[in-house]
């Protein structure tokens, strides 16, 4: 259960980690009046700063699908060789993901993406499972 209990700590630092990230290109490419402003100009969806706006709108989406499923299996004490590894793939599918999405390699993170959805499925059907 520790590493599923884990898996939600890393959900919060992967947020931060895309928020600092994308708060930092955009000061770079926009300068901090920018960050001072109120931001009614759209973010830039070019270079790095979109590509930075994009996995943090991904990684929001990512957890919102994993952590509900994480932390009732937390909450129920359920864990499983499935939830168990489900969490570790989770994990590394993220990290990879953001990493190739900062960095334009594409194949990874498109990979990365699909290895992330299974194991958030893999994980639901475990909970399910172990719930009935």
């Amino acid at each position: 259960m520790f590493l599923e209990a884990q898996s939600l700590i890393f959900a919060g630092i992967l947020i931060w980690v895309s928020v600092l990230v994308q708060h930092v290109t955009n000061m770079k490419t926009r300068g901090a009046q920018f960050l001072m402003s109120d931001r009614s100009a759209p973010l830039s969806e070019d270079g790095l700063t979109g590509r930075a706006t994009r996995t943090l709108r991904n990684n929001i989406e990512s957890i919102a699908m994993y952590v509900p499923i994480a932390a009732v299996a937390v909450a129920m004490d359920v864990t499983t060789p499935v939830t168990y590894w489900s969490a570790i793939t989770w994990m590394v599918v993220r990290t990879t993901f953001s990493i190739g999405y900062w960095l334009k390699i594409n194949m990874l993170r498109s990979l990365s993406w699909l290895v992330g959805m299974a194991a958030i499925a893999a994980f639901a059907v475990a909970l399910a499972v172990q719930a009935a």
